[in-house]
Formats: C-alpha cells, sequence, structure tokens
C-alpha cells in the first residue's frame, strides 16, 4: 500500500475553497480555521470544559477495537492532531495519516509531541489524495459539517477504506428538536463569547452554531452512509443530553 508523506502541493482543489455546510453560505472555512490555529485546542477545551477529549476517546475505543494487527488509520479533518495523536498512542502498531485542508492547524499539530510519527497531508475531503481502500478504518471529529458537498465528500470516505473497513464520525448534528439551553442560549450566544475570548476571533464561533443549524441530523446522516455504501451503521448521542453524537459504520 502507498500513502503518500509530507503536505500535499499548494494548491488545493476548488472544492477546497469558498463555500460551505450545504451551499448557500460563503464563508472561507479553511481561511477561518488557519486564522484560529494556534488558539484552536484551547478554545475546544474551555467551550465543552474538556469533555470533547472524552468523546475522542470514545469514539476510538469502539473504532479500534478488534481492528486487527498493524492497522493504517486516516484521521480526516485532523486539525491539530488531536485525534490521530490518541490513535497513535492506543495503537503503536498503526501507520496514521492526517488530512486537513488547513494547513495552519496541521503546522500547530505537527509541534505536539509524537507528532512525527504521524503523516500530515493538506488535502480536501471532496478529492482524497488516496488509492482505493488503503485505510483499514477512519476517523473523523467535527469536520464533515464543513464539507461543501456532504455526499461527495462521504463516498470519498468510503472509496478509500478498504471493504469490511470501519469509520467513527463525531458530529454536531442538526437537532431533531429544539432544545432550549445547549440551541437557543449555550450555542447561539454563549459558545461565540467564549470562542472569541479565547481566540480573538468571534466570527468563528459565529460560525459554529449557523454551520449546526442547517447540517444533516444524525438519522439524515446515518442514511446518507448507507447510499454511499456503508453498512451496519449506527449512532449515539453522546453526554451532555446529546449536545455531540456518534456515528459507527462498516
Amino acid at each position: 500500500m502507498t500513502i503518500p508523506r509530507g503536505e500535499a502541493p499548494p494548491s488545493l482543489p476548488p472544492a477546497a475553497r469558498g463555500r460551505a455546510g450545504g451551499g448557500e453560505q460563503s464563508t472561507d472555512v479553511r481561511g477561518m480555521f488557519d486564522r484560529i490555529a494556534g488558539r484552536y485546542d484551547a478554545a475546544n477545551r474551555v467551550m465543552s470544559a474538556g469533555i470533547d477529549v472524552l468523546w475522542r476517546k470514545k469514539a476510538l475505543a469502539l473504532l479500534l477495537d478488534g481492528i486487527g494487527e498493524n492497522p493504517c488509520v486516516l484521521d480526516l479533518g485532523a486539525g491539530t492532531l488531536d485525534g490521530a495523536l490518541e490513535i497513535q498512542r492506543r495503537r503503536a502498531d498503526a501507520r496514521v495519516v492526517a488530512a486537513d485542508f488547513a494547513r495552519e492547524m496541521l503546522k500547530v499539530g505537527r509541534k505536539k509531541p509524537a507528532a512525527q510519527r504521524v503523516s500530515t497531508h493538506a488535502a480536501d475531503g471532496h478529492r482524497l489524495p488516496y488509492g482505493n481502500g488503503v485505510f483499514d478504518a477512519a476517523f473523523s471529529a467535527f469536520c464533515v459539517r464543513n464539507l461543501r458537498e456532504l455526499p461527495v465528500g462521504m463516498a470519498e470516505l468510503r472509496r478509500v477504506v478498504r471493504p469490511g473497513g470501519r469509520i467513527a464520525i463525531l458530529e454536531f448534528f442538526r437537532p431533531e428538536k429544539t432544545r432550549l439551553f445547549f440551541d437557543k442560549f449555550y450555542n447561539a450566544k454563549l459558545l461565540p463569547l467564549l470562542g472569541w475570548a479565547v481566540s480573538g476571533d468571534r466570527e468563528a464561533y459565529r460560525y459554529l452554531p449557523a454551520s449546526i443549524e442547517r447540517f444533516v441530523s444524525r438519522a439524515e446522516f446515518e442514511e446518507l452512509l448507507r447510499k454511499v455504501g456503508f453498512a451496519e451503521v449506527s449512532g449515539q448521542d453522546l453526554f451532555p443530553s446529546g449536545v455531540a453524537s456518534l456515528v459507527v459504520a462498516r
């Protein structure tokens, strides 16, 4: 199996730029994440009270259980490499590949201890630079909501994961019913203020609740995974009160 090492060439496909999250708004998502890269981890810890770390650990425990020896694992939308490094910590025999279209996020991640063991690539989730079926498993945390064309991105993920392989997706899906505290107060009002205070970028954390509101529900996402070729799709809401959800598919 051949997987490129290092960063991808400087020019990314057009899909990596411009719109995201369903097509009608025009936030420069890549530029936004590049701007906040240096404070991204700190903002996440503050806004989630550290629970995002527990979410990743739960997702990866399910993803890696019984995966076999010397697995090759993709972290899609790897950001500052929290997920990729947790995979490496849990499975020292794994070959971990981290892909993200925001180069500054990857640069921050590569400064972390043990990051040299992770292959990092600046890559667009709509057109991944990997061969068919080269990965035994794939993980993605809070990334797929930012894809401009979700069905295209999920079909690409299906393409690069081998038959019988497994994926685990952590995401903030659009709730089936409005949650007064989380949707009307925390996400809409408090979260942007917290994100602004820590990162200094208010617009980036206004984007987050807006992107959740126009994203698919977990049930809709699970159905999409089935349509692009995944089977045994299952999802669960995570503590507290279903703020984040985990979807696992084979």
